[in-house]
């Protein structure tokens, strides 16, 4: 049987060319006239200046880059960058040659693949269908959860931060516990803390899996510094490039007129990926994303109807300045419920469907909530059915008809029924999907069967997961990650 084609819609752009460039223009003027806030000593002293405040108010001074020569277009009024609109289009003219080879999108992987957030500092627990703590043993059960749903097409790795540890050694924490647990589990966590990245970085090399990236983060608006840029100062040596990005909220760290906000948050990655390259001598990917935020809940509304709008246009301004065509949007799945419910469904659903249509293939959150607050293996069990609903959508059906066969078919149902054909038994796989948690019968057979409650049917579903896990690293390999963990617990909880 021929195999169908995997569907995939045309998506309307929401920037014409004329307003990308006055966005352009705008950011331009922002970094000349107000500039990014430099708030690391550290980032300074690798500019070759003394500590901040680097020179005096009023008087405007070059920035020494990492070589001997003072960094064209560069300046500083008191504790900010001011930036000459040549150097920022230098810049822009320099990342676009980078990617002058990537002409075409894609055609994308006809499967959908879930990935994990390691941000929640809270988990469900399905016993109590209370909030309750991350602490590393809670973690441990989430992380070995997760490692089963491997065959599945979920990335298994620490599903959050354990709490009850030492602030620097939370990360290293959470690396420890998903390599031990989750056979997808190798690859590094993210450096979040400059004491312990030495240690992240040991584990991750002793893994096999060597950090060669970090990421930087601007904080909204315009300021540049904290413990992500520290962190790529402190493993320099052992690192390839920086990955420079934000989180600028509409309405509240930014102007809430998206062409605006989008301005300003071109203005200061774009600002911020200059100094971080100085600074880190490193090469700089980058790219922007402006967030919505709720004034009335004073609080991020990750994914409602505006999170999907402000996806498109942050990738459609991240493919204008790169010099690429417009890809697929992000696969952020999010909501702002606290626990496995409708809006929890309904928000999801409509992030994956809709992006998905569009040819995202890689969906990161599962089983996250509350924004990345909170974990629910519950949720998880949800986004599986929601992913496999979405999965056959995108895969479309078989259309080809052949009017004799047809007609012979036709004939035959009519004379036995079409479902006694053995037509409809070989196909029935091919053009249904079977759910594993939705009910599809009827009301009368529902009731029969006792009238199973979803939520319930899914915690079963995660405690006979849980049983399933089997997953050991390898003997040597443990050996290394408990003796690198052993000697960072005695250096990072003085």
């Amino acid at each position: 049987m021929p195999k169908p084609r995997t569907i995939r819609l045309p998506r309307p752009a929401l920037l014409t060319e004329d307003r990308l460039a006055s966005i352009h223009q705008a950011a331009l003027r922002i970094l000349q006239n107000t500039g990014l806030r430099l708030r690391s000593p550290e980032a300074a002293d690798a500019l070759g200046r003394a500590a901040s405040p680097l020179a005096r108010p009023g008087r405007p001074a070059p920035i020494s880059g990492t070589g001997s020569q003072p960094v064209s277009g560069l300046r500083l009024e008191a504790d900010r960058v001011l930036f000459d609109p040549k150097l920022v289009d230098d810049f822009v003219a320099e990342t676009r040659a980078q990617h002058s080879g990537r002409g075409t999108v894609a055609e994308p992987d006809p499967h959908i693949t879930l990935g994990v957030c390691q941000y929640a500092t809270h988990l469900h627990d399905l016993q109590t269908d209370e909030i309750v703590p991350a602490t590393a043993d809670r973690l441990t059960e989430a992380a070995k959860f997760l490692d089963t749903l491997a065959p599945f097409g979920v990335i298994g790795k620490t599903p959050g931060t354990p709490m009850d540890a030492p602030a620097d050694l939370q990360p290293l924490l959470k690396y420890k516990i998903q390599a031990l647990h989750c056979r997808l589990g190798k690859g590094p966590v993210e450096l979040a803390s400059p004491r312990a990245t030495p240690f992240i970085m040991d584990m991750a090399e002793a893994l096999g899996h060597p950090v060669t990236s970090a990421d930087v983060y601007v904080v909204s608006p315009l300021t540049l510094g904290g413990d992500s840029l520290n962190c790529a100062l402190a493993g320099k040596s052992r690192l390839k490039s920086l990955w420079v990005s934000n989180m600028s909220s509409l309405g509240a760290t930014a102007p809430i007129r998206l062409g605006d906000a989008l301005a300003l948050g071109v203005a200061e990655v774009v600002g911020a990926a200059i100094v971080a390259r100085e600074a880190v001598g490193l090469p700089v990917e980058w790219s922007i994303r402006v967030c919505p935020f709720d004034p009335r809940a004073m609080a991020l509304t990750l994914g409602g109807p505006e999170e999907l709008l402000l996806q498109w246009a942050n990738e459609e301004v991240n493919a204008w300045y790169h010099g690429r065509p417009v890809g697929p949007p992000g696969g952020s799945l999010h909501s702002q419920a606290k626990l496995p419910d409708q809006q929890a469904a309904a928000e999801r659903m409509a992030i994956m469907a809709t992006h998905a249509l569009f040819g995202t293939r890689l969906f990161v959150g599962i089983g996250r909530l509350s924004l990345d607050e909170v974990f629910s293996a519950e949720q998880a069990i949800i986004d599986l059915e929601i992913r496999d609903h979405v999965q056959r959508l995108i895969s479309g059906l078989e259309v080809d008809c052949d009017p004799e066969a047809c007609a012979a078919e036709v004939a035959a149902g009519v004379a036995d029924g079409f479902l006694a054909l053995d037509s409809t038994v070989t196909t029935y796989q091919h053009t249904y999907w079977r759910p594993r948690l939705f009910w599809r019968g009827m009301l009368a057979e529902w009731q029969r069967t006792g009238a199973p409650d979803l939520r319930r049917r899914a915690q079963e579903m995660v405690r006979h997961q849980l049983k399933q896990w089997d997953y050991h690293l390898e003997p040597d390999l443990r050996r290394e990650v408990e003796r690198i963990y052993a000697h960072a617990e005695k250096q990072l909880s003085a």
